[in-house]
């Protein structure tokens, strides 16, 4: 009787691990299995449909303290023409002050993003429209190709039609539901809606990525659920909105230079180049922008990795009333310009002229310690 038990004690024991490992099996399944229920689930990224691209590019301060927007503006410039094969004729850049002739700048004709002696982005450049020629008038009549008579060719947007991916990126000072111009005007988010509906109307472009680097940068959103429903045209069509603040948030710079005597770039456009591969060479996903979504590359990269805003800020975005989602719409449909794709110009005096299209993209970076510890808001999509 004391053998059988024995046999019976042994037997039990050999089969008790076994049992174990299957229910702790069982478990981890379940678990597993709730967390993929719990998490979004990602569409993959759609194809490329970059063929046609044009970039708007605005830094639309005055004044030498306000080196940094010139310096957004040149970088998001330069990383279109040098990881993005953009050329001028793809992009309109517009500088409300050249920084780089100020007198007050010791590094006369440059602009230094990473601070003195480092990259120049400044030397060569094309500027369209500078000064007093920087006004809301002339960026809503790039937009809409609504030119004067006269109109230089090399201030227009040229092949736009309902195959072109529109990407606008403007840097300055902003507030509550407004982008100031210079000091002197702004334009508003319901002027903003008026060109966005016009160029729906007028078939101008397939896809949108509207930029806002300011604060309070999300209030100027066109194509939220409010301003959507505040339209007699309905839902804006195909346009993405990313911002680098939410309302009530701030902007700020990201490093400053003893040299030249100022904040030398914000944060925005600082983290996303260096996400990217940074300013040197294309490396890293600058050489893979097929294979990364905007999402990732302009929104989620700006969070650590617990979730905590690199920017002081949380980032705005917005795909309300996009064919597609924008965690599923890869970064090159803006950043990418295709070669060899024909263009027949006027030049302003009735002249047609053929060639060939091209352009780039950027970002920035900059905080003097204020915001981290501001209540937190989440990344707004609506």
């Amino acid at each position: 009787m004391t053998k059988l038990r024995t046999r019976r004690r042994n037997a039990y024991r050999q089969n008790k691990i076994p049992l174990r490992l299957f229910i702790i099996a069982i478990l981890l399944a379940i678990i597993n299995t709730a967390k993929a229920q719990s998490q979004p689930q990602l569409q993959p990224l759609k194809p490329s449909n970059h063929t046609k691209n044009v970039a708007v590019i605005v830094s639309s301060s005055t004044f030498y303290h306000n080196y940094r927007h010139s310096a957004n503006a040149l970088t998001v410039y330069q990383s279109l023409k040098t990881h993005g094969g953009f050329t001028d004729d793809n992009i309109i850049l517009m500088l409300a002050d050249e920084i780089a002739c100020n007198a007050k700048n010791p590094f006369k004709d440059s602009i230094y993003p990473m601070g003195s002696h480092n990259l120049d982005i400044y030397s060569q450049a094309q500027v369209d429209y500078t000064g007093n020629d920087v006004t809301v008038d002339n960026f809503f009549r790039v937009l809409l190709g609504r030119h004067e008579k006269y109109t230089p060719a090399h201030q227009r947007l040229h092949n736009i039609d309902s195959d072109t991916n529109l990407f606008i990126y403007t840097t300055g000072h902003g507030g509550d539901g407004f982008f100031k111009f210079r000091d002197v005007e702004d334009y508003t988010t319901k002027d903003l809606r008026g060109v966005f509906e016009q160029l729906q109307i007028m078939k101008r472009f397939r896809s949108i990525l509207y930029l806002s680097d300011t604060c309070q940068a999300f209030t100027t959103a066109p194509n939220t659920r409010e301003e959507n429903a505040d339209s007699t045209l309905g839902v804006l069509k195909n346009v993405y909105t990313i911002a680098s603040s939410l309302k009530n948030e701030n902007s700020y710079a990201h490093h400053s230079d003893s040299n030249i005597g100022h904040s030398v770039i914000d944060r925005y456009v600082f983290h996303f180049v260096t996400f990217m591969g940074g300013f040197y060479e294309s490396r890293q996903w600058w050489l893979k922008m097929h294979e990364i979504s905007l999402k990732d590359a302009m929104v989620n990269s700006m969070y650590d990795t617990r979730g905590k805003p690199k920017l002081a800020a949380n980032v705005g975005w917005s795909d309300l009333g996009c064919r597609d989602r924008m965690e599923s719409v890869p970064l090159s449909d803006f950043f990418v310009m295709k070669n060899g794709i024909a263009d027949h110009r006027d030049d302003g005096d009735g002249l047609d002229v053929d060639m060939d299209m091209d352009m780039v993209l950027i970002e920035d970076a900059v905080d003097f310690g204020r915001g981290w510890d501001r209540g937190a808001s989440y990344i707004a999509k609506d």
